[in-house]
């Protein structure tokens, strides 16, 4: 069995006139109630009881902030932006474990997934020869989990995906391709810096929905020298995150009718 270390990205506040601001009030949307724990506690609650995950640490809180957590966590403040914090909490895990090299990055609004779901990746990453296993969900996977959930797809040329929120990294890969990581994070501002980096050809592949999920694997080897891997996760709950106060609602709703089948 394969134990991984966990970096959990908390940090960035909804500001006003942003449609979350409504519901977390300038607090942090990891500490949204989610019938009565929390979001990052529930978040939590998975990766604590996953049999294949170590220590853990929550990037962009600071603190436990009254939260109750299964176990020992560690806490940094916000680094001022989701990428910032991922690669100052892999940068900490290093510190703290220089004996392994893998890294589970999480998003802290995740807040459906279970310990099963987590055991099932890491599982599926196996030989972990890859320096990054990204996920990736299809419509009709996520759709039929939770229907109307008003996710954000992408047209490739083998499917319409939504992004996952679980990633296994090499994080080594956290010491270089600085560049890459600023222009992935600010592709939408500036495509041309993508572009530059990734290659015109690839860039217009996905502007007329032609490009594959090799395609983006091959380009991930290719700037970062390492293999990577897309997965095609089968489930939906990686991938059904709350950036909309409707998905707050409807992951709420969906927690609901879970611990009523449980007590039932």
């Amino acid at each position: 069995m394969t134990t991984v270390n966990c970096v959990i990205t908390a940090g960035g506040l909804p500001q006003p006139g942003e449609p979350m601001y409504e519901l977390t009030q300038g607090k942090s949307k990891a500490l949204l109630d989610m019938n009565g724990r929390t979001m990052l506690e529930r978040v939590m609650d998975a990766l604590q009881n996953a049999q294949n995950v170590g220590e853990i640490i929550v990037v962009g809180l600071g603190s436990d902030l009254g939260m109750n957590f299964l176990g020992p966590v560690i806490h940094l403040p916000d680094h001022g932006s989701l990428l910032k914090n991922a690669l100052a909490g892999i940068h900490k895990m290093r510190e703290l474990h220089p004996e392994t090299n893998l890294v589970l990055l999480c998003s802290a609004d995740i807040p459906t997934i279970t310990p099963e779901i987590v055991d099932d990746f890491i599982a599926r990453c196996a030989p972990y020869d890859k320096g990054m296993v990204y996920n990736f969900v299809d419509k009709p996977t996520l759709e039929a989990r939770f229907p109307h959930s008003n996710r954000t797809y992408v047209k490739l040329k083998d499917a319409l995906i939504a992004g996952g929120d679980m990633t296994l990294i090499q994080g080594d890969l956290a010491d270089s391709n600085q560049e890459l990581w600023e222009a992935l994070t600010n592709a939408r501002k500036h495509a041309w810096r993508l572009a530059r980096l990734i290659g015109l050809p690839f860039l217009l592949k996905f502007l007329t929905r032609r490009l594959s999920i090799a395609d983006i694997e091959t380009a991930a080897e290719r700037i970062t020298g390492r293999p990577a891997q897309i997965m095609l996760n089968p489930h939906a709950e990686i991938a059904m995150d709350a950036d909309k106060p409707e998905q707050v609602l409807l992951l709420r709703n969906d927690i609901e009718r879970r611990n009523q089948r449980v007590s039932g």
